[in-house]
Order: C-alpha cells, then sequence, then structure tokens
C-alpha cells in the first residue's frame, strides 16, 4: 500500500501493512490472560513523566500521567513533531483491558506515528489508520482517538476526534469547559470515508486537559461515577497548577474516589500555553 503527500509515493513499512498480524490481535486475549499474571485486587502503581524531548520548550510544557488496571494498560497518550512548527498529541484507548489491549495499543501508536508524517491533516492520519484497522477484522476490538496538531507560534490547535471523551480547557481566569466535538466514529469497526476534523484557538495560559474514560467513568465502592462534573470542579480548583502536579493530584483524586481498584486504565495528559 502506498501514500500521497504532495505528489511523493511512499512505500509504509511491512509492520503497518501486516494486515493478518493486526487481526491476530483480536485473538489474543485469552493467551494472554493466561501467560501474564495479572491482580485485579491489588492497584497497579501510578505512572507520570513528562515528555522528554519537550522539557525544555519555552514555549509550552507539557505532562502525562498513567493508571493502568492490570499491569499493562491499552490507554495511551502521545506527542510528536509533525513539522517544524506543529506538535501532534494523542490521547487514544483500544477496548478491552489487558496484554491484548496493550499490545493493540502499541500497532496503533506506531500506525499513527508513521502515516502522520505522510498525511496534511488530523482528519486525513485517522482516515488513513482506520481504513487499516477496519481491513484488520478485529472483531469487537476498537480505538477511541483524540488527534490534535497545536501550532506552536499561534495556539491554533487542529483536532479530529474519533468517538473519545472530549477534552477539557481551563483558562487563567478559572473558567473550564469542554473543547472541541466529536469529528467522526471510532476506529477499526466502521468504514469512513472521510473524518472531519476542527479547529480551536488555545490561548496563553490555557491548560488543555486530554484523558481517557477511566477517569470520568472511574467507580466509587457504592457505585457511583466520578464523573465530569466531579472532574470540571477538580479543574477549576486547580487548574492553575503545573501540569506535572496537576497530574498526579487528579490521578491521586481518582484512586481515592475508587478506593484504589480500577477497574478500568485511566489516563491524562496536559498541555499549557507558556507563550
Amino acid at each position: 500500500m502506498g501514500t500521497f503527500k504532495r505528489g511523493v509515493v511512499r512505500k509504509l513499512p511491512s509492520l503497518w501493512t501486516d494486515v493478518e498480524a493486526l487481526a491476530r490481535l483480536a485473538l489474543s486475549d485469552q493467551i494472554a490472560e493466561k501467560t501474564l499474571v495479572e491482580s485485579r485486587s491489588d492497584p497497579a502503581p501510578r505512572i507520570a513523566g513528562a515528555f522528554p524531548s519537550f522539557r525544555q520548550r519555552e514555549e509550552f510544557e507539557i505532562h502525562s500521567a498513567e493508571s493502568p488496571a492490570r499491569v499493562v494498560s491499552g490507554d495511551y497518550s502521545d506527542c510528536f513533531m509533525v513539522s517544524e512548527s506543529t506538535l501532534a498529541l494523542v490521547m487514544a484507548d483500544v477496548s478491552g483491558k489487558g496484554a491484548a489491549a496493550a499490545l493493540m495499543k502499541g500497532v496503533t501508536r506506531s500506525v499513527l506515528r508513521n502515516l502522520s508524517s505522510c498525511s496534511n491533516s488530523p482528519g486525513e492520519t485517522l482516515t488513513r489508520v482506520n481504513r487499516v484497522l477496519v481491513e484488520a477484522e478485529l472483531g469487537s476490538m476498537f480505538v477511541t482517538v483524540f488527534l490534535g496538531w497545536y501550532e506552536i507560534a499561534s495556539g491554533m490547535f487542529r483536532y479530529a476526534n474519533a468517538g473519545h471523551p472530549l477534552p477539557y480547557l481551563f483558562e487563567p481566569g478559572g473558567r473550564v469547559r469542554a473543547f472541541g466535538d466529536v469529528t467522526g466514529p471510532i476506529l477499526g469497526i466502521l468504514e469512513q470515508e472521510r473524518y472531519e476534523e476542527a479547529q480551536e484557538g488555545i490561548g496563553v495560559g490555557d491548560r488543555l486537559v486530554l484523558y481517557t474514560d477511566g477517569v470520568t467513568e472511574a467507580r466509587s465502592p457504592e457505585g457511583g461515577f466520578f464523573g465530569h462534573s466531579r472532574l470540571m470542579r477538580f479543574l477549576a480548583k486547580n487548574g492553575s497548577r503545573p501540569p506535572a502536579r496537576l497530574c498526579d493530584l487528579l490521578m491521586r483524586s481518582v484512586d481515592q474516589f475508587q478506593a484504589g481498584r480500577r477497574q478500568d486504565d485511566a489516563t491524562l495528559m496536559i498541555l499549557h500555553r507558556k507563550r
């Protein structure tokens, strides 16, 4: 399979086009559960960190955190440059949990990174990623993805959202609001001719909070959900904190809410526009 950008044909590496290998992931969950010891009652540790490539950037700060429900996670966050002036941000959630979801996560991450390098927009990238996953016939497995391209100098943010929870934007005055819209269905299930995209501006001092549904759908021992209202209240109170601290506090709040018994992977990524 070739891809086109500015009239140039690129041959994708065989990993991205090995549909049979992708399809086998749909059947791997039972095998994975037998070969990987995973605890349902003892929570896995939080994993947090900055992206090393961007620690010294003066224009923005970015940080992420992950709380796997088991030993490995099907969630992932990622960021990388798609041009000298544009930063790509990814928040994704593979259906299911455990080793099979983690394997699918790794493939999706690699496919998305590769196709971003030869696409002209977030919408075009997700259209191509979806085509690969649909051809793989993954059965009930699917992926939700929020993919944004952030113009560092202007703060303009182009994005495509494949069935993923809407991010939140914290503004310096303390206002918290949902950011953007869903622009297409989840990846890997339906043939989609084109994924639409949209754009919004991010102002100086704003913090964009991306997350997976393991945050809002975390359950208390009594069965209640952490929910969007609670998340918005938390951000309104703590949103001005540095991204690293904000990630840590939010993950701790979610853990405390569900008394440490994680039923789903939870992942965060926070972008702070500094200037």
